[in-house]
Parts: structure tokens; sequence; C-alpha cells
């Protein structure tokens, strides 16, 4: 499958291509990125990581997230995401873990959508793996299959 255009330089350790080649055999280069390996991708002095999306998400199987389970003053239960500062709330714990995954989706999309002002002005260089593991979920089910529920508190003002 490997094009001859990508090649490993000499004393690197993965494979790169520039834009160009790249555009130039683009089937080769993403069917290499699909079914061979992760490839580096070149333009100028910058580099950037193609890599399968089943791929990434091994990657970021240790990145879950874990929540407490609460109960407000209100008798709401809340899952709390205390590391993102993410919570959802409902009257029963099927109805909270739905509106944390609805808070999730919003908050990893608009860090997304407003990356740089984030990555820069807000420091979130360690939920990164966090918010891109929640980024690449499809949905919420497959939402749900990363988050941890914790018992905690009996009562947590909300």
């Amino acid at each position: 499958m490997c094009n001859n255009k990508i090649e490993q330089e000499k004393g690197e350790i993965m494979n790169k291509i520039n834009v160009t080649d790249a555009r130039k055999e683009m089937s080769n280069f993403f069917d290499s990125v699909i079914f061979e390996k992760p490839i580096i991708l070149k333009r100028r002095k910058y580099e950037a990581v193609l890599i399968e999306k089943s791929l990434l998400k091994k990657f970021l199987q240790d990145s879950l997230i874990e929540t407490s389970l609460e109960t407000d003053k209100d008798k709401n239960t809340v899952l709390w995401a205390s590391k993102l500062n993410v919570w959802g709330k409902g009257k029963t714990k099927a109805d909270a873990l739905d509106d944390l995954c609805k808070q999730l989706f919003d908050y990893a999309n608009d860090i997304y959508n407003n990356f740089m002002f984030y990555y820069y002005g807000q420091n979130i260089k360690d939920k990164l793996s966090y918010i891109f593991h929640i980024l690449i979920c499809e949905n919420d089910d497959e939402l749900k299959q990363i988050i941890v529920i914790n018992k905690s508190k009996k009562s947590k003002k909300k």
C-alpha cells in the first residue's frame, strides 16, 4: 500500500510526506493512513499527524470521564465531571446522564470551535485527551461508554 513518496526519513521515527506529494497521491496516502499506520504530513516547517479514527480511540481509551453521583437540595440527581467542571442534572440518574452527555458535547464543541482561545488563553492542555475523546464520540451511547460514575456525597448545591 505504501507509496514510494511516503518514506521514512533518516533518523525519523514516523513516516512523513509533504502536502504536495500527499495531494498528488491522495488515495494512496489516505489508504496508508487507514490501513497501515499514522503518517506525519509536512507543510513547510509545520507537521501534523494523521491517524485513523479507531486507532485514535485506542490511544484515548484511558481518558475516561470520572463523575461523582450526588443529590442536590431539591433531591435532583447530579453527575459532576470535576476534571472538566461540567455537570448534568435530572430527576433520575438516567436523566442526569443524558443531561451530562449534552453538556459534555456542548463543552467539547465550544472548545473545539474556539480552540486557539482556549488552548492559549484558558490553559486546557491537561484536559485535551478528555476533550478529544468526547469529540470523536458520534452519539450519546458512545459517550456514555467513557463516563465512569462514582457515588459521592449525599447533597450538592448546584
